[in-house]
């Protein structure tokens, strides 16, 4: 992996910010050059990337399911979302 990442600033990355690390970590695991412990801790920050990466998409996809589209494809409504539940990784 090129660069190291805090577990406490994953929440602070974007999609592909996160899957692009995922990836790396992912390639790195399948290379099969990574010894034990390094694995067991790649695996745990890939879990985590995970992790935030389905919130990241649960989270547009709340937001797309909100908004009420009429017949000449103007927005008529747009729901509120409610976020005081997140959760820290």
């Amino acid at each position: 992996m090129s660069k190291k990442i805090d577990y406490h600033k994953i929440k602070d990355l974007d999609f592909e910010e996160a899957m692009d690390q995922l990836n790396e970590i992912i390639q790195g695991l399948e290379s099969g050059e990574v010894k034990l412990s390094e694995s067991v801790d790649k695996f745990e920050l890939g879990s985590e990337l995970a992790k935030h990466c389905k919130k990241l998409l649960d989270d547009a996809e709340t937001r797309i399911n909100a908004i009420k589209i009429d017949g000449a494809g103007d927005i008529i409504s747009e729901q509120k979302i409610d976020n005081s539940d997140e959760s820290d990784i």
